[in-house]
């Protein structure tokens, strides 16, 4: 079964009215993109927590309960057709000794509503905090050792440190003193743990009052304790620790374009809808719906959604995603939806559902897939894993020069070549892919820039254009190109000329580029020119620049985990396969090619089959993601 999680697979027909309201100005920041949508009229669309990589979601856990989902009608989300919903979950405390915690996810952030079982539950209110209105938010929650001693606290968050005073010689008895800025809070004698003891030894708990009750703020749990020279030391292997600062939800509150419509105590949820507001999607627009998630409208040149009398859809509906802005991109997961490791099931990630992957949505750009093919749990040598990135013809900036062949290759855009048109007709090797190499596109551009004699117009990678000298009809144009100061052509051109072509009006630069000969590298056209006496002017308003280094893409090239497999320069692919088979096991996080990699569960693994369903009772949560930020 090939499972692609998209927007929606309902594509009717589109109401050719769209009501002209301004969604607002672009976010800014990074953005992690929702699948791509399709504005189509009478559909409803829905995001959860496993397919947005903008809702909290714990893989471990399987943890997540946002949703977002539109109603849309005549081109616009009317009153209450856009519903957000979060519903909280038990999630695992990381020192699993102290129990489990109710996790709410909200705008996107993991926030607490209560204990759900185990210690921490025990010696606190057992109310969840939603049932007077309020969610608080998660300090700290990890169960990595570190060692702490007298001079060298524990430093905690909202001005909190925990400090070693003294340890017994046997190292059988801790005391501690908790300070908040500075002023002593609270002291204790904790025993270190013994193997197999129950969560209360070794656990240092501090309770402070939360919406009436005593909830445990602060747990710190001690695995040992030493002495040595009269300094004591001790080793904590589990801080947990909440704000005493809760955040107040109410019904009527408006977040965003949204109100709180309902909170369910009982149920732990909290709903909000656009109460009396009709948000309308229009060809370029933005708006930030709730908190930092918002819905982006696709700037598209000649959309269609005149209905197909055969197929019964639109040829070229308007595209949508959702997305989140956030200021700290690497301290998020640039995920696609969730997988399960299943013998004989296949996963696809692409360029439209994944915003891993390049992807314009303006353009409709983009056309990079994934696809993981399972074998037990395992992905068999050379085709367990198969990535594709496929060109797609691109009109250039200044349009009459034709369309070029755009690629996405491991989520950088590259030009395969030149699909029509004068920069096709002037280059001896049109087509990168036929030499194995792809080249980066350093200048697309098609606004008026004027230069003169005195100052020459200014290209990539050292180049520079200088205009020698104007004729006095300005129908003669001398031109010098230049790189690093070295001169590299010279040629007449003649812009002004009654009758004059294309080819007359453009600088044309080619070279050798890889193994391809004769390839256009750089165009500047020419709009106008004239002399006014000694100095010469020249007005261009179009400039195409690729770089003369290629990227190889050759067959048998090593990419992490990867390696090409096919470069098709008539079907204009290239595709990449695994090098070596790959077992997935539980709480990794492999790099499979460039940044991309796949990240599986810290989960108990159960594959026996549920009789009534057919399907593996809990197997291995995996998703592929994109890193954005360094990683080794």
């Amino acid at each position: 079964m090939l499972s692609t999680l998209r927007c929606s697979s309902i594509r009717p027909i589109l109401s050719a009215f769209f009501v002209a309201i301004l969604l607002g100005a672009p976010a800014e920041g990074f953005e992690l993109r929702g699948p791509v949508a399709e504005v189509v009229d009478g559909a409803t669309y829905r995001w959860s927590a496993q397919d947005f990589g903008g809702f909290y979601y714990d893989l471990d856990d399987d943890v997540g309960g946002e949703s977002l989902s539109l109603r849309i009608s005549g081109g616009a989300i009317d009153d209450l057709g856009a519903v957000y919903t979060s519903r909280a979950q038990e999630e695992t405390i990381e020192f699993p000794l102290w129990g489990s915690r109710m996790t709410l996810g909200y705008l996107g952030d993991p926030h607490f509503v209560g204990y759900g079982r185990g210690h921490l539950r025990d010696e606190s209110g057992g109310e969840p905090l939603l049932r007077d209105e309020l969610i608080g938010k998660v300090l700290i929650d990890d169960d990595e050792e570190r060692t702490i001693q007298e001079g060298s606290p524990l430093r905690l968050e909202e001005g909190y440190r925990l400090e070693v005073v003294e340890v017994d010689s046997r190292g059988e008895k801790v005391s501690i003193a908790l300070l908040r800025d500075g002023v002593l809070v609270d002291s204790a004698v904790v025993e270190p743990t013994e193997p197999d003891a129950s969560a209360a030894y070794g656990s240092y708990l501090y309770k402070r009052p939360l919406a009436g009750e005593d909830f445990v703020v602060i747990a710190v749990h001690f695995k040992n304790g030493f002495s040595s020279g009269g300094d004591g030391f001790a080793t904590v292997d589990g801080v947990w620790q909440i704000s005493e600062e809760t955040i107040s939800i109410r019904e009527g509150d408006e977040v965003g374009e949204m109100t709180v419509v309902e909170i369910d105590p009982e149920d732990v949820t909290i709903t909000m809808a656009n109460e009396g507001r009709k948000i309308a999607l229009v060809r370029g627009g933005s708006r930030l719906l709730l908190g930092e998630i918002g819905i982006r409208v696709a700037d598209q040149d000649g959309f269609n959604d005149s209905a197909n009398l055969t197929s019964g859809r639109t040829g070229d509906p308007l595209r949508f995603c959702i997305y989140r802005s956030v200021e700290e991109p690497e301290l998020m997961a640039i995920r696609g939806h969730v997988g399960e490791v299943s013998d004989g099931t296949a996963w696809e990630w692409n360029s439209s559902g994944f915003g891993g992957f390049n992807y314009d949505i303006d353009e409709g750009l983009g056309d990079e897939s994934l696809v993981l093919k399972f074998t037990g749990d395992r992905l068999e040598e050379d085709g367990g894993v198969v990535y594709t990135s496929r060109s797609q013809k691109e009109r250039m900036e200044f349009e009459e020069w034709g369309d070029r062949w755009t690629t996405s290759f491991i989520g950088e855009v590259r030009c395969a070549g030149y699909a029509d048109g004068l920069l096709r007709d002037e280059s001896d090797d049109h087509n990168m892919l036929a030499e194995e190499q792809l080249l980066k596109v350093l200048i697309d551009d098609d606004r008026r820039d004027t230069f003169d004699t005195d100052s020459p117009l200014g290209l990539a990678e050292g180049y520079k254009l200088a205009l020698d000298s104007v004729d006095e009809s300005g129908r003669k144009v001398s031109l010098s190109l230049y790189k690093e100061g070295v001169p590299m052509d010279s040629r007449v051109i003649e812009p002004s000329r009654s009758g004059s072509t294309l080819k007359d009006q453009t600088y044309l630069y080619s070279r050798r580029v890889g193994g391809a000969d004769g390839v256009v590298v750089i165009a500047v056209h020419f709009r106008s020119a004239f002399s006014n006496g000694d100095d010469g002017f020249a007005e261009v308003d179009g400039i195409w620049q690729v770089s003369d280094e290629p990227d190889l893409v050759e067959e048998g090239e090593e990419h992490g985990e990867m390696a090409v497999r096919e470069v098709d320069p008539s079907a204009m692919t290239v595709s990449m396969t695994n090098r070596r088979g790959i077992i997935l096991k539980p709480d990794d996080d492999l790099r499979l090619f460039g940044d991309i990699w796949i990240r599986t569960a810290d989960q108990v693994v159960n594959n026996s089959i549920n009789l009534a369903t057919g399907l593996p009772e809990d197997p291995l949560r995996f998703y592929v993601r994109r890193s954005a930020a360094e990683e080794t």
